[in-house]
């Protein structure tokens, strides 16, 4: 299998291209954050447009989540030499490993509620700290039968949106589909740079983008969740990159020409 060789640029610019790329991811959350312009409830939820946005959210969801992975990893195999195909999949397994303790952690220490609880909590269709006080299953069977009884009361919205706010009960700061998108990007991306594959980076990054975006417009988080998710995503890539950049050539005998 012919693999693309990384092409001749100054490699200290990497560095410089991983920023640029993270600002970018940054810039809009910012901005919705500083403005305190909110997406929800702006986007009717029982159209064409609520369905490609929940398919974007569907990708970063449980289990499909761990297939976007394992796409990307193919990817790498296919695009990259089989030495940096396999730094990218432990540089991966440990920033991506860690976000899922700190979205936690943070989760519950913060103890922020989601958009969409918020919103029925204003209509009077449930207590926001009765409804936090209570285990997942319990709220999702809470939310189950609030669809089921006051569904007349409830915003119209899909059978697959309908289901993810059944599903979806956790808490809101920070996002962990954000955060999970965007280190997997910009983690990819600094492998992918360093081949010139150029348009695979634009995709990974307009995908991390839109996930924010349909977290927001779906009423699962707010602005400033999306935002401290994109923030946390770069020092979590870098670590992971770092980590598997020393730990990659040990796992080789002899030593790649082009370790990095």
């Amino acid at each position: 299998m012919q693999h693309t060789l990384a092409p001749r640029f100054d490699r200290r610019i990497r560095p410089l291209l991983l920023l640029i790329l993270w600002l970018l991811l940054l810039v809009p959350a910012t901005v919705l954050t500083l403005a305190q312009l909110p997406l929800f409830p702006w986007l009717p939820l029982d159209g064409v447009i609520a369905e490609l946005v929940y398919a974007i959210t569907f990708t970063g969801t449980a289990p499909w989540g761990a297939i976007s992975t394992a796409a990307v990893i193919v990817l790498a195999f296919i695009r990259l030499s089989h030495p940096q195909a396999i730094k990218l999949l432990l540089a991966l397994a440990l920033s991506l490993g860690s976000s899922l303790w700190l979205n936690e952690s943070l989760k519950t220490h913060f103890n922020e509620p989601r958009p969409n609880v918020l919103f029925l909590a204003k209509h009077k269709l449930l207590d926001t700290d009765d409804f936090y006080r209570l285990h997942k299953a319990e709220r999702r069977e809470l939310m189950t039968a609030l669809f089921a009884n006051d569904a007349s009361a409830l915003p119209p919205m899909s059978p697959h949106v309908a289901k993810h706010w059944q599903q979806e009960v956790g808490l809101s700061f920070p996002s962990g589909h954000t955060l999970f998108a965007t280190i997997l990007a910009l983690t990819a991306s600094w492998f992918f740079i360093a081949s010139g594959h150029w348009g695979t980076c634009v995709l990974l990054a307009v995908w991390a983008l839109a996930m924010g975006g349909s977290r927001m417009l779906l009423g699962m988080h707010h602005s400033q969740d999306v935002m401290a998710a994109t923030a946390l995503a770069l020092p979590l890539c870098l670590l992971g990159i770092l980590v598997a950049s020393w730990l990659g050539p040990r796992l080789f005998r002899t030593r790649q020409p082009q370790s990095d």
